[in-house]
């Protein structure tokens, strides 16, 4: 998380507004309009749910106080400017205070399609329905709260837990396969590719993910599924960090992907 970032985040200024350009806000307005297709059928009720809480406007970037409002009356939460990149302490320390981090910059149209660092679209769009739900919210309080006190070694275990669930998760659903993560919420490509027979898909078990290695800039060659939302509530009460312990003794799964290196090759 401290590598450096070619975006730099816009300043609020002191009424706590961001002033957006007519390009950005025009890229957003597309990305909104594509992704909304996308999902359709796809996306879990709660996060549908989520989306008309906070009523996001498809013609420009939204103010973050929008968000604010919203999100204290839901569950408490709020979203906190951050720059392009942060470190997990901060990470943690925001979310173990119920501060979402958004990066305050958008995508260029260069990478309209794919960026690795979380941009604004990414975190609002992708994020922000799901903090309307409380169970969602309280897994991700916790979850804050416990890598905010964890040690930098189980740090790295904990990353897999909200890999898998916050960024990349899926429900099993009474209708299909259903998704709740942001990673997967927020990028057309991957919504696609879920629903593919490319990938492998397994119930979500906590050791199992904490086990799990992933990669940020390939398609996951792995997902895990929950039953419903209420499974991460129950995932917020476990001992979690006696699951890290665990999984530290029993070691990491063999990579379902290859090195970087030989991927060029």
């Amino acid at each position: 998380m401290a590598k450096s970032s070619k975006y730099t985040s816009k300043q609020p200024n002191e009424q706590g507004i961001i002033e957006w350009s007519d390009e950005e806000n025009k890229i957003w307005s597309e990305l909104v309009a594509r992704q909304l297709k996308c999902i359709e059928g796809k996306a879990c009720d709660e996060y549908m749910e989520g989306l008309k809480k906070i009523d996001l406007p498809h013609d420009r970037i939204p103010q973050l106080h929008e968000i604010n409002a919203v999100l204290e009356k839901e569950t408490g939460w709020q979203v906190a400017p951050v720059p392009a990149l942060i470190d997990f302490d901060e990470f943690f320390r925001l979310l173990a205070n119920k501060q979402f981090p958004v990066a305050t910059f958008i995508r260029s149209r260069e990478e309209f399609d794919y960026l690795q660092e979380p941009d604004i679209f990414h975190e609002i769009f992708g994020h922000c329905a799901m903090l309307t739900n409380p169970a969602f919210a309280e897994f991700t309080h916790k979850y804050g709260q416990l890598g905010y006190a964890a040690e930098k070694k189980d740090r790295v275990y904990l990353a897999r837990l909200y890999w898998f669930t916050v960024e990349f998760g899926l429900m099993q659903t009474e209708n299909g396969l259903r998704i709740y993560g942001g990673g997967i919420l927020s990028s057309p490509g991957e919504t696609q590719y879920v629903y593919s027979d490319k990938p492998e898909i397994n119930k979500l078990e906590v050791l199992d993910v904490l086990r799990t290695p992933y990669r940020i800039d390939i398609m996951q060659p792995l997902y895990y599924t929950i039953n419903s939302i209420d499974d991460l509530f129950d995932i917020s009460q476990m001992d979690i960090m006696s699951l890290v312990q665990r999984a530290k003794e029993l070691g990491l799964f063999e990579p379902k992907f290859p090195p970087k290196n030989k991927l060029a090759s």
